[in-house]
C-alpha cells in the first residue's frame, strides 16, 4: 500500500546556546607569573604518565543567603567520575576534581592552568562543570547580546567587597567570565583536539510562585566585573565537543536518577548514554539518546545543544565494548549483588542467569548508580566472580505526578472541576495527584494573564517565570515544568468554557504521557553489529532522464544524499525523505518505523496498520526500500522521533495508535503488544518482563528548519 505522509510539525524557534560563547577579540597579554595564588585544593602531579584528562567542577552549597543551593552538582561529578573509570578506563590520577568552596574563581582558574601544563600532544581531555551559571554586562565589547554568560564560582557575590581588585583573592567576589574559559580552551586547542566540554549548567533565571524546585541559573550580576574590559583570545570553532544543557533564555533542571539520586538532568541521561556507548558510535548519536528524554520531560523550557566535532567516534574508537555478561562482586546467602547499575540500564525486577545455562535466576531488588542488589531462590549457586546475562527486563510505568494550583480563591470551582478528571483511572490514567509542589513532575496553573495587541501575555518583571494575573481577564489553564517553566507554547489552555478546558487539558494530558512513554521505550541491542538498520535518502526534484524517478503522483526525483538513521541532523522544511532497511543478520525479524510528532501523535508509517502482519518480516540479509510504501515529507518545523523496533515475533502495531483494544482483549497480546499498550495508552504502576532476545529498538530526534 503506497502512502505518502506529511510530517506536521510544531514551530521551535532556534536561540544561541547556554554555553560561552566566542570571543572575537585579540589575544590577552600574558598572565602575571609573580602574583600568589590564592589558597588552592594542591594538586598532585601524576605518577605516571597518561593520555587522559578530566576536569570537573561541581558546587552546590554556595554558602550566600541570596543564592539558592542545588541537590545534584556534587553526584554528577562522582557520576562522570564512574562513567570515565568504568567505561573508558580512566584513572585516578587522570583526575582533577573541584567541589563547593574547592570551586573558587581563583581555584578553577588553577585547576585549567594545571590541565593545560599536564596536556601533551593529541591527548583525550573531558572538562564538565555542574552548578550555577548566570550573565553579567559586557564591558569589552565582544558579545552581541551585550551580556558575558558566567559559572557561578564558589564565595561570589559577597556582600561588603570593594567592586576592583585589591588583592589577587578579591576576584573570588567575581564570576568566571566565558572569555575566561575560552582563553583557557584555545590554550588546550593549541595542544589537541580531542576536547570534550560539557556544561550543565544555564545562564537564565526566573522567579517562581511558591514552593518550585530550583533550576541552575541565576539573575545577572550588574556589577562591572575586574576582568570584563580585557581583551581575550578568539575562538573561530570549538574543536572536539562543546556541549551546553540548555540554550540561552531556557532553564537547566535537576532531577532524580534512577538510582534515586538528585543530578542535573542533561547529566543524568548523558551518563547512562555514555555508559551503554558501543564501539563505533559518534559523538552525535550518544548526545542525541542523551537529549531525547531531556526534550520528552522538559519540552521548550530545556533544549540541550551540541556544537563541534559531531562525527568523530567516542573517545576515537578506544572504549570499553559493552557485553551481554556481569559480573557477581558479592555473595551473601540469597542476597547478592551484580557490577551494573542505573547508568547500564539495570531495573529494579528484571531477571540475571547465569552465562552457563542453570535454572538458578537472580531478580533485581534494589537498583544503586553502578552496583545492583540482587536476591536467588536457590543459596549457593553463585559466587563471586560469576559472569551473568539478563533473561528478562523489567519496564515500570509509573504515574506521572501533577500539582494543580490557582492564582485567585474565585477560581477553586474550575480547580476542582480539574481534579474531579484525575480520580479514577479511566480518563487520566497516566497520573496522580500530589500535595507537594516540590516533588511533582508536571504544574497545573490556573492563571488570569493579560494579552497584548500581538496576543502574547504581559510579564509584570522580565525574570518572572508566570505572567501576572488580573481578576477581570478569562481564566487559562497553563502545563508548566515543576520549576513553573511553559512545557510548550500550545499548552495555554482557554477556560471561558470549563467543560471545554477539562476536555482539552485531559486530551494534552494524554498525549504527553503517551509521547514520553514511547519514547522512552528502549531496548539497545548489546551484539557488536545491530542487526537491522535504516537509511534515510533525502529526495530533490530533477529533471527528465538520468537517475530520476516518479515517486508516487508528486513528479520526478533524485536520491540526493544518504544517512543512516541515527545520523539524520537538521533538515530542511519540504524535504523528502524514503527510507530502507537493511536485515544484517541471520534470522528473520519483523520491523515497525514510528513516527512521533510534537503534537503528541504516534502513528506507524511502515508497515500500514492496515498490511497482513507477515508484510513487516524483513528476511536475513534483505534490503528492503521502501519508497512504494511510504515517502515523509517535511512540511513544518519542530522536533520529529523516528523509532524502528524489530522484533521476532510479528505485533499489531495499529495498538499504538487506537484508544482501546477494540475487539482483543489484553490477554489475547503477547508480551510486547502489552508493553506497547501500557506505553501508548497510560497503564502505570504495573510492572512488565519481556525476554531480551525478543525485540530491539533504535531512534532519532532530528529539526526541521
Amino acid at each position: 500500500m503506497r502512502k505518502t505522509i506529511p510530517l506536521l510539525l510544531i514551530l521551535s524557534f532556534h536561540l544561541s546556546g547556554c554555553m560561552p560563547e566566542r570571543s572575537t577579540s585579540p589575544p590577552p597579554p600574558p598572565p602575571d607569573e609573580n602574583k600568589s595564588p590564592a589558597l588552592c585544593q594542591t594538586v598532585q602531579p601524576k605518577k605516571t604518565p597518561s593520555s587522559k584528562h578530566a576536569l570537573l567542577i561541581g558546587i552546590e552549597k554556595y554558602n550566600h543567603p541570596k543564592i539558592s543551593d542545588l541537590g545534584g552538582a556534587i553526584n554528577d561529578v562522582k557520576l562522570m567520575q564512574g562513567v570515565l573509570r568504568t567505561q573508558f578506563d580512566f584513572q585516578n590520577d587522570d583526575f582533577i576534581t573541584l567541589l563547593n568552596e574547592q570551586a573558587t574563581h581563583t581555584c578553577i582558574e588553577n585547576a585549567f592552568k594545571t590541565l593545560i601544563k599536564r596536556i601533551q600532544p593529541n591527548d583525550f581531555v573531558y572538562i564538565h562543570y555542574a552548578g550555577h551559571g548566570s550573565q553579567t554586562p559586557d564591558l569589552n565589547g565582544d558579545e552581541r547580546s551585550g551580556q558575558d554568560q558566567t559559572w557561578v564560582s564558589f564565595g561570589t557575590r559577597q556582600p561588603g567587597r570593594k567592586n576592583e581588585i585589591n588583592e589577587i583573592n578579591e576576584i573570588d567576589n567575581y564570576e568566571v567570565l566565558d572569555d575566561e574559559i575560552n582563553a583557557w580552551l584555545a590554550a588546550i586547542y593549541a595542544k589537541t583536539a580531542q576536547v570534550i566540554f560539557v556544561s550543565d549548567s544555564c545562564h537564565s533565571a526566573t522567579v517562581a510562585r511558591g514552593n518550585a524546585p530550583v533550576s541552575r541559573g541565576l539573575e545577572p550580576d550588574e556589577r562591572s566585573h575586574p576582568l570584563g574590559r580585557r581583551a581575550y583570545t578568539q575562538l573561530n570553532e570549538y574543536h572536539g565537543i562543546h556541549i551546553g544543557a540548555a540554550r540561552d533564555k531556557e532553564f537547566a533542571a535537576e532531577t532524580a536518577g534512577d538510582d534515586g539520586k538528585f543530578y542535573g538532568l542533561f547529566t543524568w541521561h548523558w551518563a547512562k548514554a555514555l555508559q551503554q556507548a558501543q564501539v563505533g558510535d559518534t559523538w552525535n548519536q550518544v548526545f542525541k539518546r542523551a537529549q531525547t528524554p531531556v526534550f520528552s520531560i522538559r519540552g521548550e523550557a530545556q533544549r540541550p545543544q551540541l556544537e563541534g566535532e559531531r562525527h568523530r567516534q567516542v573517545f576515537g574508537g578506544h572504549l570499553t565494548p559493552p557485553v551481554a555478561t556481569v559480573a557477581v562482586s558479592s555473595v551473601k546467602g540469597e542476597r547478592i549483588k551484580i557490577q551494573a547499575g542505573a547508568t547500564a540500564g539495570v531495573t529494579v525486577g528484571s531477571i540475571y542467569r547465569l552465562q552457563s545455562e542453570n535454572r538458578a535466576r537472580l531478580e533485581i531488588t534494589k537498583v544503586g548508580t553502578f552496583e545492583s542488589e540482587a536476591k536467588t531462590t536457590v543459596v549457593g549457586a553463585f559466587k563471586v566472580g560469576d559472569l551473568v546475562v539478563e533473561k528478562s527486563h523489567a519496564y515500570r510505568f509509573d504515574p506521572i505526578k501533577v500539582y494543580l494550583s490557582a492564582d485567585y480563591p474565585k477560581d477553586r470551582p474550575l480547580l476542582q472541576a480539574i481534579r474531579a478528571a484525575f480520580q479514577g483511572t479511566s480518563e487520566l490514567p497516566g497520573y496522580v495527584l500530589t500535595n507537594k509542589p516540590e516533588q511533582t513532575d508536571l504544574r497545573l496553573q490556573l492563571l488570569r494573564p493579560k494579552r497584548g495587541r500581538d496576543g502574547q501575555a504581559i510579564f509584570e518583571k522580565d525574570n518572572d517565570a508566570l505572567p501576572k494575573s488580573f481578576p477581570n481577564q478569562a481564566p487559562e489553564l497553563w502545563i508548566l515544568t515543576p520549576d513553573q517553566h511553559l512545557l510548550h507554547k500550545k499548552l495555554q489552555i482557554k477556560f471561558d468554557d470549563p467543560s471545554k478546558g477539562v476536555e482539552l487539558v485531559k486530551y494534552n494530558l494524554n498525549h504527553l504521557a503517551r509521547v514520553r512513554e514511547v519514547k522512552a521505550l528502549q531496548r539497545r541491542y548489546r551484539g557488536a553489529t545491530l542487526p537491522v538498520t535504516v537509511q534515510a535518502d533525502i529526495l530533490t526534484p530533477c529533471p527528465t532522464g538520468g537517475d530520476c524517478m516518479q515517486v508516487h503522483d508528486l513528479g520526478l526525483y533524485d536520491k540526493k544524499s544518504t544517512f543512516r538513521l541515527q545520523e539524520i541532523g537538521k533538515r530542511r522544511l519540504d524535504e523528502m525523505l524514503s527510507l530502507t532497511l537493511h536485515n544484517q543478520s541471520r534470522r528473520d525479524y519483523y520491523c515497525y518505523l514510528i513516527n512521533i510528532s510534537p503534537d503528541g501523535t504516534i502513528y506507524a508509517i511502515y508497515p500500514d496498520p492496515e498490511e497482513r502482519m507477515e508484510y513487516a518480516r524483513v528476511k536475513a540479509g534483505e534490503k528492503r526500500e521502501l519508497i512504494d510504501d511510504v515517502v515523509l515529507i517535511l512540511k513544518n518545523v519542530g522536533e520529529q522521533t523516528l523509532k524502528l523496533i524489530a522484533t521476532t515475533r510479528p505485533m499489531d502495531v495499529s495498538l499504538l495508535q487506537k484508544e482501546g483494544f477494540k475487539g482483543r482483549t489484553e490477554d489475547d497480546l503477547n508480551p510486547l503488544e502489552r508493553l506497547l499498550v501500557s506505553a501508548a495508552h497510560g497503564a502505570r504502576a504495573v510492572l512488565l518482563r519481556l525476554s531480551n532476545d525478543q525485540w530491539f529498538t533504535r531512534q532519532v530526534t532530528f529539526e526541521v528548519k
